[in-house]
């Protein structure tokens, strides 16, 4: 028996919900029940690109359908793409039609996406119609690739209960996005992406957002000034960003900055985080040489996991904090080895409490001939403090590690990596005689400070079948004939310090 189909309209028109357009349709054939629900579903998503032939009048005839009986419609989604100019005039003609409609059946979240392009295939934006924003039972709104202005917002916005607002590469300006959030002041979720004029944001009047994301190019630069308010999440690629002096993010769980700017280190450092979780600051550096002079102290105790990517190595230092967390560091080598090796062990030794992963590119602007020939002051400076190496979980060195005996033996003057991960088989053998080295007139004075640290080396391969490391010996490995691309790691034992 079809017991499915004989439950109630509501709880069928529940399961359409989850359906794609198309499938919806499809349903229509299983029997009579499901033969019409479809055609009632709380949800409807359109794309030009799955219904091709008259487009415009099935979407037409289907909102004619639902005003006309009143059918109570959650969701609309529309998709379309634009060419050429008499078709965009009849094609806006339509979507005010069917907004305007809409509105009167009370929709809550509309996602409106259209994609247009000139004679010259050069792309251009439609002004997205006033009357999407006199829908005042609207929740959710979602425009792309529309032109937001003062035509768009020439009547007092009435959405009100708005709570997301996301914009993807539309055109708007500073004072109609203002005039826009200034309206909703019940908005949660706000998502900007790629965005063209808009230059400067302030969401102060926003006291109930919870999340906040925001990306662009770098030629469209935004200066965007957080508040704390009840913000859960931060988002920001390509940006200039300024943080309150002195604030408390009380809510604040995740954080996340890539290619941005810091308008003031100072102001971020005297801020306070007493919930973040996560924290990512990936090639910050890029928009700010000054990071290199600057150090950022991040007050945040209960910090789970860290991440960090960028050319240069940052001064950053953690409040003091008994829970276990990790850091994730992704570095490129670019400067004077030496010198990079004292800034490495510094940053290191501020997320010591952590469980380190370090996987460190070599950039190709490095000398294989000059690299690490010069490290007396790493030596030195090693000698006069005495300070012990930091435990690191584990260590990846990226590329064909040509430098790998050079780069080891800095590196393990200054840290004890558990593994050393992801190496290619043809460079084991090196590797692995340079891990196992103790005797020999060829030994320079930092390979004698790690060497006589180091108890164990045991060699990993990767079985692709069993998906396992497996403990093997030099010997196990493929004929380098064979030339095969396989994944091997070295296991370290260490003496305690």
């Amino acid at each position: 028996m079809d017991r499915i189909s004989e439950l109630s309209d509501d709880i069928l028109q529940r399961i359409l919900y989850f359906l794609s357009q198309e499938d919806a349709v499809r349903t229509s054939v299983l029997s009579n029940p499901w033969r019409e629900i479809w055609c009632t579903r709380p949800n409807l998503d359109f794309s030009d690109t799955n219904f091709k032939q008259e487009f415009l009048s099935t979407v037409d005839k289907t909102l004619q359908r639902y005003c006309d009986q009143r059918i109570c419609l959650e969701k609309f989604q529309l998709s379309m793409s634009l060419y050429y100019s008499h078709s965009e005039l009849k094609s806006v003609w339509f979507l005010k039609k069917w907004i305007r409609g809409l509105t009167n059946i009370g929709v809550k979240e509309f996602g409106l996406s259209i994609y247009s392009k000139d004679s010259r295939r050069r792309q251009r934006h439609v002004r997205l119609p006033s009357v999407v924003f006199e829908a005042e039972p609207l929740q959710y709104l979602h425009v792309e690739g529309f032109m937001l202005d003062r035509t768009t917002i020439e009547m007092n916005i009435l959405s009100k209960h708005l709570k997301k607002l996301c914009l993807e590469k539309v055109k708007i300006e500073d004072g109609i996005f203002q005039k826009i959030i200034s309206s909703c002041p019940l908005i949660e979720t706000l998502s900007l992406e790629s965005c063209m004029r808009l230059r400067n944001i302030e969401v102060n009047n926003l006291l109930r957002l919870k999340k906040f994301s925001f990306s662009s190019s770098p030629d469209e630069i935004c200066s965007i000034e957080i508040y704390p308010a009840s913000l859960e999440t931060i988002n920001i690629e390509y940006a200039v960003v300024s943080f309150p002096q002195g604030a408390e993010f009380h809510s604040l769980n995740c954080l996340f900055m890539n290619r941005v700017m810091l308008s003031s280190f100072d102001h971020f450092s005297s801020c306070k985080f007493p919930s973040l979780d996560n924290l990512a600051i990936l090639y910050c550096d890029g928009l700010d040489e000054s990071i290199e002079e600057s150090h950022v102290f991040i007050d945040a105790p209960n910090i789970n996991t860290f991440g960090y990517h960028g050319l240069i190595i940052p001064s950053i230092s953690f409040a003091t904090t008994s829970r276990q967390w990790s850091s994730t560091l992704f570095l490129i080598l670019t400067d004077d080895p030496s010198l990079w090796l004292l800034q490495l062990h510094k940053l290191l030794e501020s997320l010591s409490r952590s469980e380190i992963s370090l996987s460190i590119w070599q950039s190709l602007c490095i000398n294989a001939e000059d690299i690490f020939k010069e490290n007396h002051d790493l030596v030195q400076h090693i000698k006069d403090e005495n300070e012990p190496a930091v435990v690191v979980k584990k260590l990846i060195l990226r590329d064909d590690l040509p430098y790998f005996s050079p780069l080891s033996n800095g590196l393990f003057c200054i840290c004890r990596p558990r593994t050393i991960g992801d190496i290619n088989y043809t460079n084991s053998e090196s590797a692995l005689k340079n891990l196992m080295q103790r005797e020999g007139g060829n030994q320079d004075e930092l390979r004698q400070l790690w060497l006589q640290d180091l108890e164990e080396v045991s060699l990993e391969i990767y079985d692709r079948n069993r998906r396992e490391w497996d403990p093997t010996s030099l010997s196990d490995l493929p004929d380098y004939e064979e030339k095969k691309r396989i994944s091997t790691r070295f296991a370290l034992k260490w003496r305690e310090n």
